[in-house]
């Protein structure tokens, strides 16, 4: 993979914060899967172990989700760029708005032209958020983008604001497995009723409603 070189407003490659350390990851997961677990119990429930491995397989998930988060990969502003396209696909027009520039930057960036130190630090966390998506397999769309799930913002919003891409990623992961449980057991639920047969008068009125 290529590295950044020296030119003009390029700035020399170093490490760009990606969040808390690995130990602090693996105390979120924990944390994740004592929550989880307990959250499945129930008021004067009882822990069994069918609760531990089932909040522990979710639990796991949400750890290597972070983890993927948490690692460091060396690119370019532009590889940023290109990777954030590949996967997010933004409009160029938004994309703009998100880095505050002109859609004309947008391009020349592509091109390889010199990106602000600011903005090639969005582009970087922006990357990183769409590594952790295409990992969990989070389907990418329109809607998903313009969907505001961190305090009323979308994920390019929150970027915008200077919060962490990343992290929000991460939560609409969350989100997202979560909606996909319910409707899951929701089909469970309709798959597994006993259909009532039609009788033969069955849209025939009630004898009371006969006058």
């Amino acid at each position: 993979m290529s590295t950044a070189m020296p030119y003009g407003g390029w700035f020399a490659e170093r490490p760009i914060a990606t969040g808390s350390t690995s130990t602090l990851v693996r105390l979120a997961g924990w944390m994740a899967f004592a929550g989880v677990a307990f959250a499945g119990i129930g008021t004067g429930g009882e822990l069994l172990p069918e609760h531990l491995q089932q909040s522990a397989k979710g639990a796991q998930h949400l750890t290597r989700a972070t983890e993927v988060a948490e690692t460091k990969v060396s690119r370019t502003p532009s590889e940023s760029l290109l990777r954030i396209r590949e996967i997010l696909n933004p409009a160029v027009s938004d994309l703009a708005v998100t880095l505050n520039v002109s859609r004309q930057s947008i391009y020349n960036w592509l091109n390889g032209e010199p990106v602000a130190e600011e903005n090639a630090a969005k582009l970087h966390d922006l990357a990183q958020a769409a590594d952790v998506l295409a990992h969990e397999g989070i389907p990418i769309s329109v809607s998903l983008l313009k969907r505001k799930f961190a305090n009323g913002r979308t994920l390019l919003q929150v970027a915008q604001a200077g919060g962490s891409a990343r992290d929000a990623a991460l939560t609409l992961i969350q989100i997202h497995k979560r909606e996909t449980a319910q409707r899951e057991r929701m089909n469970a639920r309709f798959t597994t009723r006993a259909k009532t047969p039609a009788s033969a008068d069955f849209d025939l009125p009630a004898s009371n409603d006969l006058s």
